[in-house]
């Protein structure tokens, strides 16, 4: 699987997972909204990784070296958004603990 079929097929999983993520956000719980980015990049690094680890890749010898690349940018991604998200949670707790 090329490179660019690969980024096509991760951005359609990652655009499916948080679609779900939102509709089950709006439908439950709201705080699960803060977490669409992370879902969302975590399921992009699992589709690399699956794809570096299980499909055999005989076309490029630098098609694995992309998808490492494009694993490392994903779970920086996932990172930053994850610390994103629990910041705003404790800030979040922190106004209502004031309000009291």
């Amino acid at each position: 699987m090329s490179i660019h079929i690969g980024i096509v097929v991760s951005i359609i999983l990652m655009a499916g997972i948080t679609l779900i993520t939102y509709y089950f956000g709006n439908k439950g719980s709201i705080r699960l909204i803060k977490y669409i980015p992370a879902i969302a990049t975590a399921t992009g690094v699992l589709f690399f990784y699956i794809k570096l680890n299980f499909i055999p890749n005989q076309t490029h010898a630098y098609e694995e070296i992309f998808d490492m690349l494009a694993i490392i940018l994903l779970a920086n991604l996932c990172g930053i958004s994850l610390l994103a998200a629990i910041i705003m949670e404790v800030v979040n707790k922190r106004k209502q603990h004031k309000k009291r």
